[in-house]
């Protein structure tokens, strides 16, 4: 079993909800797959995964999709 870089307990399989910014935007793609530590929350995506999610980020862009649910951002100020 896969152990966790940071504080080497074992890794999970679990479904994610990734966040990336690009450009001064914000993206969220949920159901990514990952391996999470079951101790301290590490995330790690394989190679494949992350290039599954900046495909989907990108045909998301190119085709001005609107996206499935909006949430509020705030400023902390």
């Amino acid at each position: 079993m896969k152990k966790c870089s940071v504080c080497e307990a074992q890794l999970k399989q679990r479904n994610i909800t990734y966040t990336q910014e690009l450009g001064g935007k914000v993206y969220v793609v949920s159901d990514v797959p990952a391996l999470v530590c079951s101790q301290c929350g590490e995330q790690y995506l394989s190679p494949d995964t992350v290039d599954k999610v900046q495909e989907v980020i990108e045909k998301g862009e190119q085709k001005k999709l609107k996206p499935i649910q909006q949430i509020p951002v705030f400023h902390f100020a």
